[in-house]
């Protein structure tokens, strides 16, 4: 879908937009918006509201989700992919595994395709779900294009996600914590649970006969202050609904998992990093989406995630707003995205007549002089040639003769092949300096992406003014640092080729 596209996140205690432009070529992070979610439904109205005429935001061109987590999911085995046939079978096969009444509720699917055939991940929700987030929309002022569940839209963020697969995304919202299993195709499985960020708090004001406020500011200390045994314990069922969900992806797959990837604010929690680490035996990360930056990449994931997912929706992909739900609104950015390049034409085309209208007559007696002055030139250039009888026809033939050896001369020059860009990063890492590269990714002809461990920061530092001095690499960029096992520094470079 071109146009302006928005993402909103509806959390418990943030609301967070992200805003993109979607068209022929790329699409582009506009906006990012976060702000406290208020106390009563009519203060969410007319904030949001308020927030949607003040940032000039498409109201309807826009993706959310369901705050409640699902009452099932399951997956459908087909052996084909097209969409079409999946419908005319579908709810036949979810009546048969399913142990509720399909008009009590609404469900969705979204597409994996393997091989010739595909799996349908089935979502399943109670219709006052729907009903009341809808219902949460009007007031506000908006209706959303698209509803759907949240871990199905990070299949939108496959393309940043540069780890080693299968890795577990696990957002830890405030109410809500969801997983996401990709493999080397994308989205392969999701999960969501209630023990997330509001349960953890609850659970230290519970432990320490605290205040929920007093609770909450003691959970942003994390894993690092003097009363980590508090926190532990707190987080303790936490940890044990993250270590289960990884067994059951394990026992999906026939595969062990050895990467999680961690957003939401929980996630900003100090340390949390190290101690899930050291409980599960995995590799623990926070998620990095470079449009959007290392802090932020934590806490509009999801908002960006839909507004992806939503602008390029496909019949395979979930869209609950169906049969009941269904939307009817039009699509204002499309047509406004191609509304004033259509004006813009047409009001070309009108000056164009006119220009050429008043123009040909006081031409027309310069044709025959032009044409002339044209000859006498040509001949003069190429006096071996006899006969011209079309000088301009001629000259537009050399002229296109000459751009031709010239492209030819441009491809044969080029510029640093994947070998020149490997060998200048050999030549310029600094003597002395602990170094292993993990991963160096060819995005593609000018962006060369770096991951590896390092002694220190220092030398991390001196890696990335090394390669900045080298002259093979017009921007040297640093996407991102953090501690490793045996205190080594992991790092992740931006190269940009000249």
């Amino acid at each position: 879908m071109f146009g302006r596209f928005v993402g909103l996140d509806l959390g418990f205690d943030t609301i967070k937009i992200c805003l993109i432009s979607r068209g022929l070529r790329d699409t582009k992070l506009i906006q990012k918006i976060q702000l406290k979610t208020p106390s009563t439904r009519e203060q969410l109205s007319g904030n949001i509201n308020e927030l949607f005429i003040d940032n000039l935001l498409p109201k309807r061109d826009m993706a959310s989700s369901l705050p409640n987590n699902p009452v099932s999911i399951r997956v459908l085995n087909f052996p084909f992919s097209d969409p079409s046939k999946i419908d005319q079978v579908y709810e036949f096969e979810l009546e048969n595994i399913s142990p509720f009444n399909l008009s009590d509720k609404i469900h969705g699917y979204h597409i994996i395709k393997r091989g010739e055939g595909s799996e349908a991940i089935v979502c399943m929700f109670q219709r006052e779900d729907m009903i009341n987030q809808l219902d949460v929309y009007q007031a506000c002022g908006v209706d959303p294009k698209v509803v759907t569940y949240g871990p199905l839209a990070y299949s939108a963020l496959n393309s940043f996600i540069y780890e080693d697969r299968p890795l577990v995304l696990v957002d830890i919202g405030a109410s809500k914590m969801c997983f996401t299993l990709f493999d080397e195709d994308g989205v392969r499985r999701i999960r969501s649970s209630s023990k997330a960020g509001k349960f953890i708090t609850e659970n230290i004001s519970r432990i320490c006969g605290t205040s929920y406020e007093d609770a909450e500011s003691r959970k942003l200390e994390g894993f690092s202050n003097s009363d980590n045994q508090v926190i532990k314990e707190a987080f303790s069922p936490v940890l044990e609904e993250i270590k289960r969900t990884i067994q059951f992806f394990e026992l999906e797959l026939k595969k062990e998992i050895k990467t999680i990837l961690l957003s939401g604010g929980t996630a900003h929690m100090p340390g949390i990093n190290d101690f899930i680490s050291g409980e599960l035996k995995k590799d623990v990360r926070r998620l990095y989406i470079s449009d959007l930056g290392q802090e932020d990449s934590l806490l509009f994931a999801d908002s960006y995630a839909l507004a992806l997912y939503g602008s390029t929706l496909t019949r395979g992909s979930m869209n609950l707003r169906k049969g009941d739900f269904k939307y009817t609104g039009k699509d204002e950015e499309l047509k406004r995205a191609f509304l004033i390049p259509a004006l813009l034409f047409s009001l070309l085309i009108v000056f164009l007549f006119y220009y050429v209208g008043a123009r040909y007559f006081q031409k027309r007696e310069d044709v025959g002089k032009l044409e002339a002055q044209t000859r006498m030139a040509v001949m003069e250039m190429f006096p071996n040639v006899k006969v011209i009888p079309k000088p301009v026809a001629f000259m537009e033939s050399e002229v296109g003769k000459l751009k031709e050896k010239l492209k030819l001369i441009e491809e044969i020059r080029g510029g640093p092949t994947p070998l020149d860009v490997l060998r200048e990063i050999s030549r310029s890492i600094p003597t002395g300096t602990q170094l292993s590269v993990d991963e160096i990714n060819f995005v593609d002809n000018n962006t060369v992406k770096m991951r590896g461990k390092c002694d220190s920061y220092d030398g991390v530092a001196r890696i990335e003014k090394a390669l900045s001095d080298s002259g093979l690499f017009k921007q040297v960029l640093r996407d991102s640092t953090d501690t490793a096992v045996n205190n080594a520094i992991k790092f992740q470079l931006t190269l940009l080729v000249k």
